[in-house]
């Protein structure tokens, strides 16, 4: 199964997402992220991923995160 949704919030919003997505990374627990009626999670076995990617040209900047979580079978 693959699951993909994107999202528009305010800074604050996102904020507040990760700062919720942080503390169960930390807690070493279930981590899960929700929207509306939908919850999707993992338990996630070490190592962690984190792919960073910085895109520059004339017209735009953008700065893209991305985490991967993935769980041990």
């Amino acid at each position: 199964m693959k699951f993909e949704q994107e999202i528009y919030m305010t800074a604050a919003e996102m904020a507040d997402m990760l700062r919720g997505l942080a503390d169960e990374v930390e807690a070493r627990g279930r981590v899960e992220a929700s929207f509306g009626d939908w919850t999707i999670g993992v338990n996630p076995a070490e190592p962690l991923k984190a792919e960073i990617q910085y895109k520059h040209d004339p017209a735009n900047r953008e700065l893209e995160v991305q985490l991967k979580l993935k769980e041990n079978p």
